[in-house]
C-alpha cells in the first residue's frame, strides 16, 4: 500500500490493501484495548509494563503506544489530502509509523528459544548505550556549535532547520567516518593564505578542535561503548 496504493483524494480509488491495513490496525488496537482491560482488572497496576526502571517504562509505554497513534493521525492527513502538501504529511507519519511496526515485530520471536535470549540482551543493553548516546551528544554539539562560530560566522541561518542542519547533522557522520569539515578546513586554510591569511587563524583552530573531537568520538567513546557491551 505505501509503495503502490498512496494517492491523492482526487485520483485514487481505495485499493483492498488499505482497507486490510486499516481492519487488521483497528482490531489490534481493539485487543489492545481488551487485554489492558483484564491486565488492569486482575493484576496489581504497578505490575503492568514494568522494566525495572521509571525511564524505559515509560519509553516502553511510548513505543507501545505511539504506532497506533501515528497511523490513525497519518490517516486523517491522508483522507483531509485535498492538496499535495497534505499528502505528503500523511505519507511521512506513514513511513515513520510503519518503521516502528517492523521493529514492533520483533515482540512475535522473543518467545523463540535462540532469539528470545538476544532481545532481552539488547534490552539490558539499553541502559549502557543511553549514557553513552548521551555523552556523544554533547561532544557533537560541543564542536558543531564552536566551529560554526569559528568558521561560518552569521552564516548559519537562526531556525531550527538551520540549527540542525548545521551544527548538529555534520558532525553526527563523524562516527561514521565521514569527516566533511576537513576538506573544507583544508580549502579555507588554501584560499585564506592566498588571500593574506584571511580566515587561516579560524580554520587551523578548529583544525585542532576536529583532531580532539575525533579522538575523543571515534577512538575512545565508541571503543569505549563496544568494550561495555562485550
Amino acid at each position: 500500500m505505501m509503495l503502490y496504493h498512496l494517492d491523492a483524494r482526487d485520483t485514487f480509488n481505495i485499493h483492498w490493501t488499505e482497507i486490510y491495513v486499516i481492519i487488521t490496525v483497528s482490531s489490534m488496537l481493539c485487543e489492545e484495548g481488551r487485554k489492558l482491560y483484564h491486565e488492569y482488572d486482575t493484576r496489581m497496576t504497578e505490575r503492568w509494563g514494568s522494566t525495572g526502571s521509571t525511564a524505559l517504562t515509560l519509553l516502553s509505554n511510548i513505543f507501545y503506544i505511539l504506532p497506533y497513534f501515528l497511523f490513525y493521525l497519518g490517516l486523517g492527513f491522508r483522507y483531509g489530502s485535498y492538496n499535495e502538501d497534505l499528502l505528503t504529511t500523511a505519507r511521512i507519519i506513514w513511513a515513520l509509523d510503519l518503521e516502528l511496526w517492523y521493529l514492533r515485530s520483533l515482540k512475535f520471536v522473543i518467545a523463540l528459544k535462540f532469539l528470545g535470549p538476544k532481545l532481552f540482551m539488547l534490552q539490558n543493553m539499553l541502559r549502557d548505550l543511553f549514557a553513552f548516546v548521551y555523552m556523544i551528544f554533547i561532544a557533537i554539539a560541543a564542536y558543531g556549535v564552536v566551529s560554526r562560530a569559528l568558521i561560518y560566522y552569521k552564516e548559519v541561518p537562526f531556525t531550527s532547520r538551520g540549527i540542525f542542519s548545521g551544527i548538529f547533522y555534520e558532525p553526527y557522520w563523524f562516527i561514521h567516518g565521514e569527516v566533511s569539515d576537513k576538506d573544507l578546513l583544508d580549502e579555507r586554510i588554501m584560499n585564506g593564505t592566498n588571500d593574506g591569511g584571511k580566515g587561516v587563524a579560524e580554520a587551523t583552530a578548529t583544525h585542532i578542535l576536529l583532531g580532539f573531537h575525533m579522538l575523543f568520538i571515534n577512538v575512545l567513546l565508541l571503543n569505549l561503548l563496544v568494550a561495555v557491551f562485550a
